[in-house]
């Protein structure tokens, strides 16, 4: 997936060079507004670009502001603006180089929750089908990973148990008090289940828990 995103980068950047080294020129430098017979391929090419950066970028970061910036720069009903392609251009090449020296992480967290979510499924219709010991397994997993995932996201240390962790998470912010005894909770299911202790917590338990963790990854992945 990394190797894949950075390639985009790579190709949208090269298509964008390409783009603006075959626009019409004056004496100030390209023309103001894109000509009419290429303006779909320009068009297209700022809608990716901005995709692109949406999709890599946490939501709150500088590439997407800036790239929401430019996208109100485009006059409605008027075309592109060259200097507006040239400055989405300016984003994408400054965005690729973090992303090639490893400042932008946000495509993992992503690909994880799409992951854990499919576990989370399956224990879904384990639970539906009342068999407790199988969604309590694979829920326990995720929500093991899950915790686990958010800690090293925020920096925090997540090569210990979920308590501390939690713990941690709670003291910086990251989940509130309330959230914190909630996981803690969950974590107390998947600490049964992880020891076999079958008959120390029922299929609503389960249920909770699975809900609890989905919680967890629509909110901090």
């Amino acid at each position: 997936m990394k190797e894949k995103t950075g390639q985009r980068f790579d190709d949208l950047v090269a298509q964008g060079e390409k783009l603006i080294s075959e626009t019409p020129r004056d004496g100030n430098g390209p023309q103001t507004f894109i000509p009419d017979e290429r303006l779909p391929e320009y068009q297209s090419w700022v809608s990716s670009a901005a995709n692109l950066l949406r999709v890599v970028c946490p939501r709150d970061s500088h590439y997407v502001d800036q790239c929401k910036r430019v996208e109100e720069g485009m006059p409605a009903g008027a075309g592109v603006l060259s200097s507006v392609f040239l400055k989405m251009l300016g984003v994408l090449r400054s965005a690729r180089e973090e992303w090639a020296a490893g400042m932008l992480t946000r495509i993992e967290y992503i690909v994880a929750a799409a992951t854990f979510d499919d576990f989370l499924d399956h224990a879904a219709d384990y639970h539906k089908a009342n068999k407790k010991i199988e969604a309590s397994v694979l829920a326990s997993a995720v929500l093991e990973d899950t915790v686990k995932k958010i800690a090293l996201k925020n920096s925090v240390n997540e090569k210990r148990s979920l308590d501390p962790i939690i713990d941690d998470l709670a003291a910086v912010g990251v989940f509130t008090p309330v959230k914190a005894k909630r996981v803690k909770a969950y974590a107390g299911t998947r600490n049964k289940a992880d020891h076999a202790e079958w008959d120390a917590f029922d299929i609503k338990d389960v249920g909770e828990m699975i809900n609890g963790v989905r919680e967890l990854i629509e909110e901090f992945l």
